[in-house]
C-alpha cells in the first residue's frame, strides 16, 4: 500500500511538473514548488519587460506571459479560466492594450503586497523587546570596541616571556602564551632564537599580550649567567636594540577593522532603514557581530582585570 503511495505521489507531481513546464520555461527556471524561487524569478523577468521600462512591442507581450505564468504557478490563479463574453469584437491592438493593462494592475498588486509584508516584517523586527535588546547590545558593543581600541594604544605590565615561546622556523613564527607573532629577523632564526631575551608587552585594561619585543643586540658580555637568570634579568631588557612584533591572532593584530565593524549595530539604531541593507547588517550583528563581542567579553578574564582596575580605582 505504501508503495503505491509513493508511486501515486510520484506521478502525480510529475505530471503536475509537466504540465506546466511552458510556464516554467517563460519564467527562466527549472520546474520547483519553491515559491520563493518563482518569486524571484517573476520580479527579475517583470523588471526586465514591464512596459515603463521596455519599449519593444514583444516585450509587452512577454510581461503578460510571465505574469499569467506566475500567477498560475503561485496558486493565485488556474491554468484554465472561462472567457468572459465580450459586448462586441475588439482588435487586435485593444485586445493587446487590456491585456497589458491587466498585467500592470497584476504586478501592482504583487508589489503592493510585497511591500505590506516587508512593512508588517520590518515592524516586528524593529520594534518590541527584541529591538530593545538589540539597542542595549548596540551600546554593550560599541563600548567594549571603544575600550579595546583605547586598550591598544595603552602600555601595560613588561614581562619577560623567553621561557614560554615555541619557535616555528619553517613559517617565522614563535607561540607564546596562546599567542603567535611572526617574526621577519634573520639573525634570530640564524641561531634559533638561542640568546635572544623576549619581552612581552601587556595591554593595559585586559592584560592581553599584545605584542613582543625580542632584543636583537644582546651582548655576550651575560653568557656567563645561567640562561633562567639572564632571561628574568629585566634591566637586560633596557639600553638595547628591539625588533617589535604585533600578536597576529589577537583583536589587537587586527587594529583597527574589527573595532569599526564593532560598531556597525550602534549605527543600525540610529539609522534604521526599511531596506534589504539593513536587515541584512541586523543579522549579522545578532549572529556574529554580538556573539563576538561577548566571546572577548569573557575570554582572557579581560572583564575580571577591567572590574579589577575599576575597585582599585575607587579605593
Amino acid at each position: 500500500m505504501s508503495g503505491f503511495f509513493v508511486s501515486f505521489t510520484t506521478f502525480t507531481y510529475s505530471n503536475f511538473m509537466v504540465g506546466k513546464q511552458k510556464y516554467f520555461d517563460l519564467l527562466g527556471i527549472e520546474p520547483t514548488t519553491d515559491l520563493n524561487q518563482i518569486k524571484k524569478a517573476y520580479r527579475k523577468q517583470a523588471l526586465k519587460y514591464h512596459p515603463d521600462r521596455n519599449s519593444d512591442p514583444n516585450a509587452h507581450y512577454h510581461f503578460i506571459l510571465i505574469t499569467e505564468a506566475y500567477e498560475i504557478l503561485s496558486g493565485q490563479r488556474k491554468t484554465k479560466r472561462k472567457q468572459q463574453p465580450q459586448p462586441k469584437p475588439k482588435t487586435k491592438e485593444e485586445i493587446l492594450a487590456e491585456k497589458v493593462r491587466l498585467a500592470k494592475e497584476r504586478y501592482e498588486r504583487i508589489q503592493r503586497e510585497e511591500a505590506r509584508k516587508d512593512k508588517a516584517y520590518y515592524k516586528k523586527v524593529a520594534t518590541g523587546w527584541p529591538w530593545r535588546l538589540f539597542i542595549v547590545m548596540a551600546f554593550f558593543t560599541a563600548s567594549w570596541s571603544t575600550l579595546l581600541a583605547i586598550d591598544y594604544f595603552l602600555e601595560g605590565e613588561k614581562i619577560c616571556v623567553t621561557d614560554y615561546a615555541y619557535y616555528d622556523r619553517f613559517s617565522k613564527s614563535l607561540k607564546i602564551l596562546d599567542e603567535s607573532f611572526t617574526v621577519d629577523h634573520d639573525d634570530f632564526w640564524m641561531n634559533d632564537g638561542v640568546g635572544f631575551p623576549i619581552r612581552g608587552n601587556y595591554s593595559y585594561l585586559f592584560h592581553d599580550l599584545k605584542s613582543i619585543s625580542i632584543a636583537t643586540d644582546f651582548k655576550s658580555q651575560y653568557s656567563y649567567l645561567s640562561e633562567s637568570k639572564v632571561m628574568n634579568e629585566f634591566i637586560l631588557f633596557e639600553g638595547h636594540q628591539f625588533y617589535h612584533a604585533m600578536s597576529t591572532n589577537s583583536i589587537y593584530g587586527a587594529f583597527p577593522y574589527i573595532h569599526i565593524i564593532f560598531f556597525v549595530p550602534l549605527i543600525l539604531v540610529f539609522f534604521k532603514r526599511q531596506t534589504l541593507r539593513f536587515n541584512i547588517w541586523r543579522l549579522v550583528s545578532w549572529w556574529i557581530i554580538y556573539p563576538t563581542i561577548i566571546f572577548f567579553t569573557f575570554s582572557n578574564d579581560r572583564i575580571f582585570y577591567l572590574i579589577e582596575i575599576i575597585q582599585r580605582s575607587f579605593n
